[in-house]
């Protein structure tokens, strides 16, 4: 993807930490006639989520960097571009990133970026996969902060790969208890087209053998042949003695699906929402309650922050000259345009001093940190955080699983409102089924 547009956010620092996040939802079509050289464009459909992430991230650099006693006389930097939700995108920034060979950004003393010797990200698995398949080779870590993939765990084949949220094996454990809690014998399963769909759904399958629970129907949300799938899956669907219907797809394939749901009026569904989707601001839109009110999903543990909320809000033009994504979110949000400017930000490198875990007592250098001695101190990752939460990693690289389920309720003013009825931690189940208000107005949905 030589002629896609680099889009990314730079500040220098002594170590500079990678990000990448689908800020946009759809890359350019390829040039496939090769007859001439392409013009360089770029992605479209601004998503203000994942510009929220890496907005987070930025917040997190800065709270570390402002904290003496995390990495005294050591300033992070960070490094984070577009992957538009797709592979090739995902893994071209990524190489841009670990060879340096980004283009052109602010605040670079000489035009590109220096090496990153760590990433984090991707969001999407699939991605996570061929990146991490990637990087692995040549032993440089990435921390995903949304890959849940239970294959990720696999360390023969990704032995750099780390993540600080569970893995999907978890996520069916969770699911399959809830059905067997609740009596839910009789279930259509839907799955997106990738490594997050077609393993979550495994997995599911897997824990509910030798139980009660049969499947109906199981359908997949293909990649191509988009309108003539959906209509037949939601076909399905629709005569479908099955009330409960679980799903193990991506934000933007359920979207699609529940779109056609919505407009065909089914109104008498049970949705299963996994993380993906089940805090989502676009599919839980007002117009859509008639058909998904009641549904009950998985979503990542949700904490306070102190200070994010502030530190979003300062999002605008003359406050982050430097952002190329200032402009789509400004016009996402507000329906304007924006310029962007460029300014300059400092440089220190001191080193760091005492004994360290590598040959002879050696510490990295912090001028020219390698992926391998990141790799080593991510292995011993062990703190709690500010809200009290425990965070390290296992042998798979996979931290504590812990979910808060979800329940999509009517607010007051017709929106909806994300119920916290219940939370899975430690492969412990608990819900508070009074609190729950079920979907097609039923209620425990046999």
């Amino acid at each position: 993807m030589d002629t896609l547009i680099s889009q990314s956010v730079y500040k220098e620092g002594d170590v500079i930490i990678g990000g990448l996040f689908s800020i946009n939802l759809q890359p350019p079509e390829p040039n496939l006639d090769f007859t001439q050289r392409s013009a360089p464009s770029g992605c479209q459909s601004f998503y203000v989520r994942a510009y929220r992430w890496l907005q987070t991230m930025i917040f997190a650099v800065e709270e570390i960097n402002r904290n003496p006693q995390l990495l005294p006389n050591l300033t992070l930097g960070y490094a984070l571009a577009d992957t538009c939700l797709a592979e090739g995108a995902a893994l071209s920034a990524a190489l841009r990133l670990v060879t340096g060979k980004d283009r052109v950004v602010t605040g670079s003393g000489c035009g590109r970026t220096p090496k990153v010797p760590v990433i984090v990200g991707d969001s999407r698995s699939s991605s996570s996969i061929v990146i991490a398949r990637t990087l692995g080779v040549f032993s440089i870590p990435m921390v995903s902060y949304y890959s849940t993939c239970a294959c990720l765990g696999d360390r023969l084949k990704y032995p750099t790969f780390f993540r600080t949220v569970p893995s999907d094996a978890f996520q069916a454990r969770a699911m399959a208890h809830m059905l067997r809690l609740f009596g839910w014998t009789w279930v259509g399963v839907i799955a997106g087209d990738e490594a997050y769909g077609r393993s979550g759904i495994q997995l599911l399958l897997k824990e509910l053998e030798n139980s009660e629970v049969c499947v109906a129907f199981s359908e997949v949300i293909p990649k191509v042949n988009l309108e003539t799938s959906i209509l037949r899956i939601v076909e399905t669907l629709r005569h479908s003695t099955a009330k409960v219907i679980v799903t193990f797809a991506i934000t933007a394939d359920m979207q699609v699906l529940l779109m056609e749901v919505v407009k065909q009026n089914i109104t008498d569904k049970q949705w299963i929402a996994t993380e993906s989707w089940s805090t989502s601001s676009l599919i839980s839109a007002p117009q859509n309650l008639p058909s998904l009110k009641g549904t009950i999903g998985c979503a990542l543990r949700k904490a306070n922050i102190q200070g994010l909320r502030s530190f979003l809000n300062r999002i605008q033009p003359k406050a982050l000259p430097s952002d190329p994504f200032v402009q789509e979110f400004w016009e996402s949000m507000f329906g304007c345009s924006l310029r962007n400017e460029s300014i300059p930000s400092l440089l220190a490198r001191p080193q760091c001093t005492g004994d360290g875990p590598f040959e002879k007592g050696g510490c990295p250098d912090v001028t020219n940190i390698q992926p391998w001695q990141i790799l080593h101190y991510l292995h011993t990752v062990n703190f709690t955080t500010p809200v009290g939460e425990a965070t390290h990693f296992d042998e798979n690289g996979d931290p504590p699983a812990a979910y808060d389920i979800i329940n999509w309720q009517m607010g007051a003013q017709g929106t909806v409102e994300f119920v916290n009825v219940g939370k899975f931690v430690n492969s412990k189940f608990d819900i508070d089924v009074k609190r729950v208000v079920w979907g097609g107005g039923q209620n425990e949905v046999k």
